[in-house]
């Protein structure tokens, strides 16, 4: 008897000598994205009865002094919430408020400035009528990390060119196959989120997502041939959800005939975006290459130069001989835009080529300090955020399902026209929508079935109060459990271990 004990006493040290070992060694040999627990954490639900989102900026690169907003999701089912209240690591006080009526569910939305580079934590508590506490987590908690706030958020750039990347060029002849890929990347890793658009009621461009922008990198194919002949513009916004961050490509696809061709217009000046805070004029020069003889040209400005409708004319009957316009800004409001010169030639019926200008900023006014530094607002209505994305690595059945929708400038969303499907099921009357302000609303769905292993594909559309619409698909996959895993327990030397206890 002494004898077997002590062997079991041996064989107890050992497997605690050597038991960390091989959970390192096992874990080191997994791929454990913690990513995919993002989508494990995130949802309001009885065991995180609420939850703290941010919508439009990823809360690990926040930046110093900018103010962004803070979405509270909660629930208690049974009885009813009494009290909200939700402050950072300092002490502040961001939000106290009661509820007489006792909601089984709230949404509370508040504006958040972080003043010190640091890791931050924002903690938040709930009431219910029965006078029990419940804790708010910080939704897709990977990493374990606090808030991070840094020095500078670096705004997402494009790498790639029309003008150097095109295949074989801007200029083609019908029939000809065009190619060029978009390139962006955010150096923080954040979000890209981006607006594509082409000359309307043209599909001949097809636009193929290689890289969603949800790991910082965004890459699109564009390719395709048409044998209509004529101008086409395309333009791409693109920011990583602030409202300064804002950065954008429009370029000009000109398809001749064969044989013959259409003007070609190349716009020299500006030759870099500028920003305008003071001056009441600029120059616009270009230069025209046709084998026939133009007879005037046009000028336009555009915030959003794809949609003919949104042109302004500066000049439409400007002389053939004429190649620099001294454009008066007096009358242009504060705002992004590009300039377009079209070249209307000779032929019967006339050939039209035409260019777009390097983006042109006008800020003469002081921007509102009032106005939170995570809404950016663009010509088009806009689908972002959303999540999961293509490059993110989830094991959960469930995960939530989640887009921040911003109308166009000047308009408001049109709650009754959002429409989301899930694998083309129509799922809209099982999404949640919470209404951050008149311009903004984020949509959730949870599935209450498990989804199975694979690809899944998500649609979401709405319209603006003028009725501008944006649709929007994107693709996640969901794995298998890992090898040697068992729902949320390891099984090591035949003991069940709890995911968890391994972590730590």
């Amino acid at each position: 008897m002494i004898k077997r004990s002590k062997r079991r006493l041996t064989l107890t040290l050992i497997l605690l000598f050597f038991l960390p070992v091989f959970v390192i060694g096992f874990l080191q040999n997994k791929n454990f994205d913690s990513r995919k627990e993002a989508f494990e954490d995130i949802k309001v639900s009885k065991t995180y009865p609420c939850v703290i989102t941010f919508p439009n900026v990823n809360p690990y690169t926040l930046e110093v002094n900018r103010t962004v907003r803070v979405q509270i999701d909660a629930l208690s089912k049974d009885i009813g919430i009494k009290k909200l209240s939700v402050s950072d690591t300092l002490g502040n006080q961001l939000l106290e408020k009661t509820y007489d009526n006792h909601p089984k569910k709230i949404t509370e939305s508040l504006s958040y400035t972080p003043q010190v580079v640091r890791a931050y934590n924002l903690s938040g508590t709930i009431i219910d009528s029965a006078d029990r506490a419940f804790q708010c987590v910080i939704s897709s908690p990977y990493k374990g990390e606090k808030l991070q706030i840094i020095t500078q958020n670096s705004k997402p750039s494009f790498t790639s060119s029309p003008s150097r990347d095109s295949k074989p060029s801007q200029a083609i002849t019908a029939g000809t196959t065009y190619e060029y890929t978009i390139k962006a990347e955010d150096k923080d890793g954040d979000t890209i989120n981006y607006i594509y658009s082409f000359t309307p009621d043209n599909n001949w461009l097809k636009a193929t997502v290689i890289e969603d922008g949800g790991n910082g990198r965004l890459s699109i194919s564009l390719k395709g041939s048409t044998q209509k002949t004529g101008s086409y513009l395309a333009n791409i916004f693109i920011h990583d959800g602030y409202s300064t961050h804002l950065a954008s490509q429009s370029w000009v696809i000109n398809v001749s005939p064969k044989g013959a061709e259409i003007p070609i217009v190349k716009i020299i000046e500006p030759v870099q975006p500028v920003a305008i805070k003071e001056d009441d004029n600029i120059i616009v020069s270009w230069e025209t290459v046709s084998s026939n003889k133009i007879s005037k040209y046009e000028l336009y400005y555009s915030s959003n130069p794809t949609n003919e409708n949104s042109w302004q004319a500066i000049d439409t009957n400007i002389s053939a001989t004429t190649t620099a316009y001294n454009v008066s800004l007096t009358r242009i409001p504060d705002g992004a835009y590009r300039m377009i010169v079209r070249a209307i030639d000779t032929q019967t019926p006339p050939a039209i080529g035409m260019d777009i200008s390097e983006e042109i900023i006008i800020s003469r006014k002081q921007a509102d300090s009032d106005l939170p530094d995570d809404k950016p607002t663009l010509p088009q209505p806009q689908i972002i955020n959303t999540s999961p994305t293509s490059t993110d690595v989830i094991v959960n059945r469930t995960p939530t399902i989640r887009a921040s929708l911003i109308s166009s400038e000047g308009t408001t969303v049109d709650e009754s026209s959002i429409f989301m499907s899930l694998n083309e099921k129509d799922i809209t009357n099982e999404i949640k929508i919470n209404k951050i302000s008149e311009t903004e609303f984020t949509v959730i769905y949870i599935p209450e079935e498990s989804l199975t292993v694979g690809t899944h594909k998500v649609s979401l559309l709405f319209k603006d109060s003028q009725g501008s619409e944006q649709e929007k698909e994107w693709t996640f996959t969901i794995s298998d459990d890992e090898e040697g895993t068992d729902g949320d327990y390891f099984y090591i030397f035949g003991l069940e271990m709890p995911k968890k206890i391994v972590y730590i």
